[in-house]
């Protein structure tokens, strides 16, 4: 099954994490493996220019490759997982905050482990992410990543009655799905 299309606290995941993120940025643009059955209104799909689940750098090059196209103003563009419904309410405000050089990847990252997908990444970019992307080896965000300047803004846990909370929890299982259940539970009664 499309994570996406999975439910948490009565709403998709997608529909969730588009509600999450179209408060802190816009346009917001949904890219995936396959086709959508669902996703919310307002976003604009981005196709990969390649064939095949190619991973989260195809995605990223296809959104990057929309602001292109369209004739975006925009220096940078944020990126956000699917499968991780807790992400903080504060991403972009934070990642933006170092005021990146214009070439700069700002990373997402919490309990000392960077989160590669959530990150602010530069327009600038686009061109030599095209490059790398055109060897079909090259597939691994971080060893991009690992070509430019960049840092990581650490969050810290989200606090719970039940304990701390890792922001960037994702869902890979069904019993990752159970778990984010919980804190989604939590969290609403934490409020």
């Amino acid at each position: 099954m499309d994570k996406a299309e999975l439910v948490l606290d009565g709403e998709t995941l997608i529909a969730r994490v588009h509600r999450r993120i179209a408060q802190q940025a816009s346009p917001v643009m949904v890219s995936r493996h396959g086709h959508g059955t669902t996703d919310p209104s307002g976003t604009i799909p981005v196709t990969d220019a390649s064939t095949g689940h190619q991973g989260p750098l195809a995605g990223i090059l296809a959104a990057l490759d929309h602001l292109q196209q369209t004739g975006s103003q925009a220096t940078h563009m944020i990126s956000v997982a699917v499968d991780t419904p807790f992400f903080p309410n504060s991403l972009v405000e934070r990642l933006s905050e170092p005021q990146p050089a214009r070439d700069e990847i700002v990373l997402a990252g919490s309990k000392g482990r960077a989160h590669p997908v959530f990150a602010l990444w530069p327009v600038v970019l686009r061109g030599d992410l095209e490059c790398w992307f055109s060897d079909r080896s090259n597939r691994r965000l971080m060893d991009f990543i690992g070509r430019h300047t960049s840092q990581v803004v650490d969050f810290a846990a989200v606090t719970t009655p039940q304990g701390p909370v890792d922001p960037f929890f994702n869902i890979n299982t069904p019993q990752d799905l159970d778990t984010a259940r919980l804190i989604a539970k939590m969290m609403t009664d934490s409020r």
